[in-house]
């Protein structure tokens, strides 16, 4: 039982790791058995198919990838501590991470996939949810402007990191810091 299991995981792992090294499309089943160290056999015993397999590899490898910041937004201080943090992890180069790279395949592909698409969807609601709440938190202690729903801030600040995600895997160079300033400056009320 224990090897059955090891040998799933290895699968799963190997998946994930060519999902972002070569993309979706070109994975297949005998480059996972073979990154993985196990017969091609064993990719249609654990798993239903290459689909199942991949899906369930990028699932997985999403909710690590998700973990992360949804830990910062759960733990921050204030909506600063949260995107000083989140640009820190840019600028120490955390785009380098292949998690980055198996991400952007996984929501390429969730367009197209529901299965894939719907939980990764409702783990994006449970961070926005948490994000709000510290959006709420801000405005409770008058860090940020109050009359601006705290749901609609928290998905505004999602887009914001996930589009200066793909600024920065697009042009490395991008400079955050100006946005992260005019972003606070923004929510705090501050004229610009």
């Amino acid at each position: 039982m224990e090897q059955g299991a090891a040998t799933r995981q290895a699968l799963l792992d190997a998946a994930a790791a060519l999902i972002a090294e070569t993309g979706w499309c070109a994975v297949t089943t005998r480059a996972i058995a073979a990154r993985a160290g196990v017969p091609h056999g064993a990719v249609s015993y654990h798993f239903e198919g290459k689909d199942d397999l991949l899906r369930e590899a990028a699932l997985s490898a999403t909710r690590q990838a998700l973990a992360a910041p949804l830990a910062l937004a759960a733990q921050a201080g204030s909506v600063a501590e949260l995107l000083s943090g989140t640009f820190a992890w840019y600028a120490a180069g955390g785009l380098s991470d292949p998690a980055v790279a198996q991400l952007l395949e996984t929501a390429r592909e969730a367009v197209r996939d529901n299965a894939l698409r719907a939980p990764i969807a409702a783990d994006l609601h449970d961070y926005r949810k948490a994000l709000a709440d510290l959006v709420r938190r801000d405005q409770e202690r008058g860090a940020l402007v109050g009359a601006v729903p705290a749901d609609g801030v928290a998905a505004a600040i999602a887009a914001l990191l996930d589009g200066l995600l793909l600024h920065l895997v697009l042009d490395p160079e991008l400079d955050t810091r100006p946005a992260a300033a005019a972003v606070l400056g923004l929510l705090a009320g501050e004229p610009q």
